[in-house]
């Protein structure tokens, strides 16, 4: 591993970012924002800080899975365990995995069995995917609990027309990839089916193993609505996901990460129905979802661990268009979690209301404030205020600023596992957090940049005392950074790109950083396209120095190229390489990273 002086990064950084012209970051004031208010807004007219990225860009960056296309978002680092189907978590803004919501046409994925309820990327692949938001900072007010560092929501393709698209790619470690889409659609109704695949012999999750550990996965999801009139509609979203990797454990007599014949088999099932109706006026939606994750580690064939979560959802929410200067916004929800982790049975329910107002006072300026009250079965309630503001006040010149209040419900993990010398602690209080965020986006003729300050307070952080072997409300925490974004078009053929982020994470209690969040990490693009039928992209990854457990991560970049050629309107070959430079790095201390990976595959549109 290598250290490396940010300086000259950050230099390039301040120069240009561009996207291609699918535009990642919601830097285009026409473009609408879904996320923010899970109805659809100008992004001119929203005061949160949201990341767009959507197919077109996931299609030229060859993205694989939602987590490789995250680590280009700005305020974003991921954490896995060795690629290949390595747990897969997402730090937003500095706050731990079980700080960020994750959702999916709707649906909740965070995983209630786990230990703070965090979500596993690992087998969560783009193959349907239509776009990713990532909304940054506290969102309680609309998604209730864990969304203290933000939301990573996904919207997958809608049936338009009908077509058969099918993929398959192949490479390093006799990796092999493929998936279908049959679609059809019209105005009154569409309906879209996906099934996909992978399977690797992987590389040794342990730094330093000898045997590979392979990992294999598939996937399917549906997606399908009827327009039943004018002001009606329904829908329904399905997906599941079957997933085994081999992976690495802990192993006697040293107990420290090693080869071992440990396999770890995961689950997903999620299912949504939703009714919508929608006038001038008025709109509203009601949504039923349910969905559940089973994990189960094996050695030599013996099951050592499992773990069973669910959730159910009732949620309805509804839109009031008052006048041109005032839309009201309200809704209610009813969430119903149960988990067993090895034997230990436990379930819980919420229940929650929020209100929000938007006042639009004069002709570009959007001010919205509400609040949001939960109530649980199993721990204190919790209310969280919010208000944003978003000013163009120049014509290329908007101003965006919110602060709100966010928080986490401790789990029942938290609440009630005892085994391995746990003792339960049924008095556990939420997590709650402050935080606010200012930027400014300016745009240029063929460039735009944009840059945010954030900072957060985390109180009452649930953590894992040792001196009293169980979690309690211990520690406080506190993050302050900057995100930077820029893009610029040379020409109608060259764009290039640069995201970069300074994060300050400590934990108040010692004054030590955040374990696994660098201070300094970005991507630098660049995209290509002297024909109209073909397309070359570069990206580079950079990724500062981190504190980890036993020893921190040494900063790191890696370099990505890749390349298409549209053969036809049918046909469409593509190759990358991942790591063109073979950097010896690591995301979580101790497990290794693949080397130089090259992969090649073919597209069929019909």
């Amino acid at each position: 591993m290598t250290n490396l002086n940010p300086t000259p990064f950050i230099a390039l950084a301040l120069l240009a970012y561009p996207h291609p012209a699918d535009a990642k970051s919601a830097d285009n004031p026409d473009e609408i924002i879904v996320s923010a208010m899970r109805s659809p807004r100008q992004a001119a007219e929203t005061g949160s800080t949201v990341t767009i990225i959507n197919a077109e860009m996931i299609a030229q960056r060859q993205y694989s899975f939602v987590a490789d296309a995250l680590r280009d978002a700005p305020g974003v680092s991921i954490a896995q365990n060795g690629a290949y189907g390595g747990v897969a978590s997402i730090r937003i803004r500095g706050a731990s995995a079980g700080q960020s919501l994750i959702v999916i046409d709707g649906i909740v994925m965070n995983d209630p069995s786990a230990p703070q309820g965090g979500f596993n990327f690992a087998n969560l692949d783009l193959v349907d995917v239509d776009r990713i938001e990532v909304l940054r900072g506290p969102q309680s007010i609309i998604y209730g609990a864990d969304a203290i560092g933000g939301v990573v929501s996904i919207t997958t393709k809608k049936a338009s027309r009908a077509g058969v698209n099918a993929f398959v790619e192949g490479g390093a470690r006799a990796t092999v990839r493929g998936g279908a889409t049959f679609s059809r659609g019209d105005d009154r109704a569409h309906a879209r089916g996906t099934i996909s695949g992978i399977r690797s012999d992987g590389i040794s999750r342990a730094a330093g193993g000898a045997e590979n550990d392979g990992f294999r996965s598939i996937a399917a999801s549906l997606r399908g609505g009827v327009q039943l009139s004018q002001i009606w509609a329904t829908e329904i979203v399905a997906r599941f996901s079957d997933s085994v990797a081999d992976i690495d454990g802990f192993p006697p007599p040293n107990f420290m990460l090693a080869d071992s014949p440990d396999v770890e088999s995961n689950q997903e099932y999620a299912v949504a129905w939703r009714a919508s109706h929608s006038t001038d006026e008025m709109n509203g939606a009601l949504t039923i979802s349910y969905n559940q994750i089973d994990r189960a580690s094996r050695n030599a064939g013996a099951e050592t661990f499992s773990a069973n979560g669910g959730r159910t959802a009732i949620d309805y929410r509804a839109g009031w268009r008052i006048s041109k200067a005032l839309t009201l916004s309200a809704g209610a929800e009813f969430e119903r979690t149960g988990v067993n982790v090895s034997g230990i049975e436990e379930h819980a329910r919420n229940a929650a209301v929020f209100g929000v107002a938007e006042i639009k006072p004069f002709e570009g300026l959007t001010f919205s404030a509400g609040a949001r009250r939960d109530e649980f079965s199993n721990s204190k309630g919790a209310t969280s205020p919010r208000v944003a503001l978003a000013w163009r006040a120049a014509p290329n010149t908007i101003l965006r600023a919110s602060w709100g209040e966010g928080f986490r419900a401790p789990t029942l993990f938290e609440l009630n596992y005892d085994q391995f010398g746990i003792v339960p602690n049924p008095d556990l209080r939420p997590e709650r957090a402050t935080g606010l965020d200012a930027g400014i986006e300016q745009s240029f003729k063929g460039y735009r940049l944009r840059a945010t300050y954030f900072r957060q307070r985390v109180r009452d952080q649930i953590d894992f005392d040792f001196a009293g072997s169980g979690y309690f409300n211990i520690d406080r925490t506190h993050t302050e950074g900057v995100e930077v974004e820029a893009d610029a078009h040379y020409a109608n053929w060259l764009t290039a790109a640069v995201v970069y982020t300074f994060t300050d994470a400590i934990d108040e209690n010692t004054g030590a950083r955040l374990l696994r969040i660098p201070k300094h990490q970005g991507t630098v693009s660049i995209t290509a396209s002297p024909f109209s039928n073909f397309n070359l992209s570069a990206s580079a990854n950079f990724n500062g120095e981190e504190p980890d457990f036993p020893t921190p991560n040494d900063s790191f970049y890696r370099l990505d190229l890749r390349a298409a050629y549209q053969f036809s309107d049918q046909l469409e070959f593509y190759g990358r390489i991942e790591n063109a430079t073979g950097q010896t790095y690591q995301d979580v201390s101790g497990y290794a990273e693949p080397g130089v990976s090259v992969f090649g595959g073919i597209r069929i549109r019909r």
